[in-house]
């Protein structure tokens, strides 16, 4: 069996699709992937979902085939459509795995306790943790790259155009700071980082989250280009606070962070709400994580239990967690 740990974006979010700089940690939270041969089809269960699906190998090698010309011709709503089926993003790293290593019928079970569209890389420690149980399990010899890139393909499918960071962060694990054109560099941080999560109920669609953003940069490139900037700036101070283990200048990013998703039309009432609480009962930032319009928001504090019981009588769930564990595995 193998697992890969969830995603949490410190900065960048969105800038990183525009070859920004972002910065990610992989946190205590795990999807987890067992394969088994078996004598004929490709059989995949997704426990959480409470779904199962049996495939003969032609059809998964056709929705392959289909989705990765929707990939090569930038088709996003081809794969609007595609992603319908929940499938999908599986056929397409098994088709990928099978063409370059030969096939073999499989039966796959996959679980998650990573929260699900809330900005913490769900979709992508699941596919990275199908990646290393493929990789394990026929003993591929693939890199961490190469992982990375085979689990990002079911992420295309899923978001259209994600930047990479979450596949890379949820294989390789610890800190990474990613630029698309350079691809991750993982950061050796020592830093003991007290975070809590808070999930604020509402579900976010990460792929129109991203098409928002693209319109709006079409519309004012430069004001975008200057939020943007504004982004890999507090990505930069960011890096070098964690690796001085300065926890108030990384708040102070984290809240300019959050000015600049605001900026872009990404917050909510409810997410300014959670924000706003943090502040003011003495968190040292607070920003959202992911593509916003839901999903969770990420809260700096030195004492971080103490905000459970706040927002447990605000009506949010919320956990602490550890950041900068093990990549897939």
């Amino acid at each position: 069996m193998a697992s890969a740990p969830g995603s949490l974006k410190l900065f960048g979010e969105h800038a990183v699709v525009y070859n920004r700089l972002g910065l990610s940690a992989a946190f205590d939270r795990r999807a987890s992937c067992k394969l088994v041969k078996s004598r004929n089809d490709i059989t995949i269960s997704l426990q959480d979902f409470r779904r199962k699906g049996s495939f003969k190998f032609n059809e998964v090698l056709d929705t392959y085939t289909g989705l990765k010309g929707m990939i090569e011709k930038g088709d996003m709503q081809g794969l609007a459509k595609a992603r319908q089926d929940i499938f999908s993003p599986y056929k397409m790293i098994l088709g990928e795995f099978f063409c370059e290593f030969g096939f073999t019928p499989v039966s796959i079970s996959i679980r998650s306790q990573v929260p699900r569209n809330s900005g913490l890389g769900s979709s992508a420690a699941v596919f990275s943790s199908l990646s290393a149980e493929l990789n394990n399990s026929f003993k591929a010899g693939l890199g961490k790259k190469q992982l990375a890139e085979l689990s990002n393909l079911g992420d295309k499918v899923v978001h259209g155009n994600p930047s990479g960071l979450d596949a890379n962060t949820c294989t390789f694990g610890g800190f990474i700071s990613y630029r698309r054109e350079e691809g991750p560099k993982p950061l050796k941080i020592k830093a003991e980082v007290p975070m809590l999560v808070v999930n604020t109920g509402s579900q976010k669609d990460t792929g129109e989250m991203i098409r928002r953003v693209a319109e709006r940069y079409g519309k004012n490139r430069k004001q975008v280009d200057g939020i943007f900037d504004r982004m890999e700036e507090t990505a930069m101070s960011g890096i070098r606070a964690l690796k001085s283990s300065d926890l108030k200048l990384l708040g102070e990013n984290m809240n300019i962070a959050q000015e600049c998703f605001s900026g872009l039309g990404l917050s909510t009432p409810e997410i300014d709400k959670i924000t706003d609480t943090a502040l003011k009962n003495g968190a040292l930032g607070a920003k959202i994580t992911g593509a916003g319009g839901g999903g969770c928001v990420v809260i700096l504090a030195r004492k971080p239990k103490e905000f459970i019981s706040i927002y447990k009588r605000m009506g949010y769930d919320s956990f602490e967690t550890v950041l900068g564990v093990e990549g897939a595995g």
